[in-house]
């Protein structure tokens, strides 16, 4: 690979590219506030400065292409002197809110003002004010602290495909918005939020509910759809409270969808049912050994047919293969998650960005292990078995009896004889195959509430609890 100076460093860099991924590379920060590795270069801000042997003024890092025997200096005197002076700048209109932005703690604005700015502010004229503005159910816009980046604007137009983010006005007039107004259009709102290097623009679903150096972060997998998305789990004290993309050049880049993104609020619904139940028992709470062989019971003499929910686990999978050869011998096993959805033939793109067909996670690996799609129930089939992770939508399967193991809501408890609760995809570990046949990991950030239990457990209390079905 052809070779750089980067402050004395010879640093290695792949042909086309810019300063600042150089740089990064070799471990040395160049500040920066338009730039974003996911969209275009419009090098407005000025914030990542340096200095280029042999070009007599300054160049941004970001529009400047590495080249063979470059020698780059990034804090050299005129350097620092700039990026003062750019932070000088950016910070004449800026309100002192950080106390209350919940940006604060992980925004580009207060660490760069830090590192790079000046204690010492020489402007004494009245700031410029805006009043908040809704743009929808998602983000929430504080024109205040808005220091014109316009990574948003190029992230509708060049990302989400709908130029729905525009500047107004100019110079100290320049207003960021929707055009006349509108509410946000696109499914990909959320990624507003994330790109925005100041608190400019928020989630409303996280906002004024956590300092971000209060939460843990867990690197997970998202169970949106079979694409597989790479996120982050934010949480604290067995609380979800929000999710970001993590970086993944081959599966969503930077990006995930709303849809994802706020996929991890059914985990926490007041309606989940998290002790077991059985139907017209008269207890709300039976305990698990009696659920356990209320559920056994219910299947005892039956023809069993095996449902496995597209968002369970290989892992579950395979356990609950094992679990049917042993206490129901000659079942049929099938899977579920998506109406129209019985193959991996069946699945594709749902738009131009990210979104798959399938709206469960582990699809692909279900036809992996061999299991088949559901159709219908078998003429025989005088009771089920349904295990479902969370996404899977229940197919119908008319007055059978059922005993469901897994995540329900209270409005599906109806159905099912007994119901045994168990994990979220947030609950537990587990490796579910995407589209593209990569496997990835789903990482426990929370334990499941209540008196859940992982399926692992559920099947082992069966197995204790007597032989079922059609064993003898």
């Amino acid at each position: 690979m052809p070779t750089c100076t980067i402050d004395g460093r010879q640093v290695e860099f792949k042909p086309g590219e810019n300063l600042v991924e150089a740089a990064k590379r070799a471990g040395i920060e160049v500040p920066v506030f338009c730039y974003h590795p996911g969209l275009s270069v419009v090098a407005q801000c000025r914030m990542c400065a340096v200095e280029v042997q042999g070009i007599k003024k300054i160049q941004t890092a970001c529009s400047t292409k590495a080249a063979e025997g470059m020698v780059v200096l990034t804090q050299s005197e005129p350097v620092k002197k700039a990026r003062e002076s750019v932070m000088e700048f950016l910070l004449i209109n800026h309100p002192l809110d950080c106390p209350i932005c919940d940006q604060s703690g992980e925004c580009d604005l207060q660490d760069n003002s830090f590192g790079h700015g000046s204690a010492h502010m020489r402007y004494t004229e009245e700031r410029r004010t805006y009043v908040d503005l809704d743009m929808g159910p998602v983000i929430k816009k504080n024109m205040n602290r808005c220091i014109h980046c316009t990574r948003c604007i190029r992230f509708g137009d060049e990302i989400a495909g709908i130029r729905e983010m525009v500047a107004m006005q100019r110079g100290n007039n320049t207003e960021i918005t929707t055009l006349d107004g509108r509410p946000l259009e696109t499914d990909y709102a959320g990624n507003y939020a994330d790109i925005c290097p100041t608190g400019s623009l928020t989630l409303k679903d996280f906002r004024f509910k956590k300092r971000a150096w209060m939460v843990k972060k867990t690197a997970t997998v998202c169970e949106g759809c079979s694409r597989g998305c790479n996120i982050e789990l934010h949480w604290d004290h067995a609380t979800v409270f929000r999710t970001l993309p993590r970086e993944n050049a081959s599966i969503n880049r930077y990006w995930i969808c709303d849809e994802g993104r706020f996929n991890y609020r059914y985990i926490h619904d007041e309606q989940r049912v998290i002790s077991p139940v059985v139907a017209k028992s008269g207890a709300a709470a039976p305990g698990w050994p009696a659920a356990v062989v209320a559920a056994r019971e219910a299947l005892r003499g039956k023809r069993v047919e095996l449902l496995l929910g597209s968002d369970l686990t290989l892992e579950e999978a395979q356990l609950i293969q094992k679990f049917a050869g042993d206490f129901f011998p000659g079942a049929r096993l099938s899977h579920f998650g998506t109406p129209g959805i019985k193959s991996t033939s069946d699945d594709g793109d749902a738009d131009k960005i990210l979104k798959r067909k399938s709206k469960t996670s582990n699809l692909h690996g279900m036809e992996k292990l061999g299991v088949p799609g559901f159709g219908a129930l078998s003429k025989e089939t005088t009771g089920i078995l349904v295990f479902r992770a969370g996404r899977a939508e229940l197919p119908e399967w008319g007055g059978v009896a059922a005993v469901g193991v897994g995540v329900f809501m209270e409005p599906q408890a109806a159905r099912f004889a007994a119901l045994l609760p168990s994990a979220t995809f947030a609950e537990k570990d587990g490796t579910i195959v995407n589209f593209a046949g990569v496997s990835q990991r789903l990482v426990r950030a929370v334990p499941p509430p209540g008196d859940c239990k992982q399926i692992s457990e559920i099947l082992m209390m069966w197995a204790n609890s007597g032989r079922a079905g059609g064993a003898s």
